[in-house]
């Protein structure tokens, strides 16, 4: 049962993470439509503090979500996207089923992350801890105490 949820809270991980890009390439695409006076790549790289590049690709997976919204579900991270948003496109241009399946709107994206926890179940790192201090938590063990607290307060 906890690695399906540790599973779970992964996958919602990604879709947040892909949400947040789809509202940074909106945002870009935005401000590059606009062009306001000056170079572009002075733009991105003084006001934006990335490079045109990086700006571009974040368009890209905008628009590429514009015309298939169901990639966002389907678990794959950003960067496989956009390392094989070529490869993808050309499938789906290929495969009419499949296209479909992927530009059908998606009415809504569920998200469920209500977590809290505690700083005790954080690791501390003991080179920045102050060497007369022990730390709370010396051992890292992989999340398992922030899944426990997390499931605790659940059956509760």
């Amino acid at each position: 049962m906890l690695c399906f949820r540790l599973l779970a809270s992964a996958a919602a991980c990604l879709k947040v993470q892909l949400l947040a890009h789809l509202e940074r390439g909106s945002l870009y695409r935005h401000i590059k439509e606009r062009a306001y006076p000056g170079n572009w790549s002075d733009i991105c790289r003084q006001e934006l503090g990335v490079t045109p590049k990086t700006v571009n690709r974040y368009i890209q997976f905008f628009e590429l979500v514009g015309t298939y919204p169901r990639i966002i579900i389907c678990e794959i991270p950003f960067e496989t996207i956009m390392f094989c948003r070529d490869e993808i496109i050309d499938m789906l241009k290929k495969d009419n089923d499949l296209s479909l399946r992927f530009s059908a709107p998606l009415p809504e994206i569920q998200i469920t992350a209500n977590m809290c926890f505690g700083e005790e179940c954080l690791p501390t790192n003991d080179g920045m801890a102050a060497r007369s201090k022990k730390p709370k938590n010396d051992e890292w063990n992989g999340g398992w105490e922030i899944s426990d607290e997390i499931l605790d307060r659940m059956a509760q």
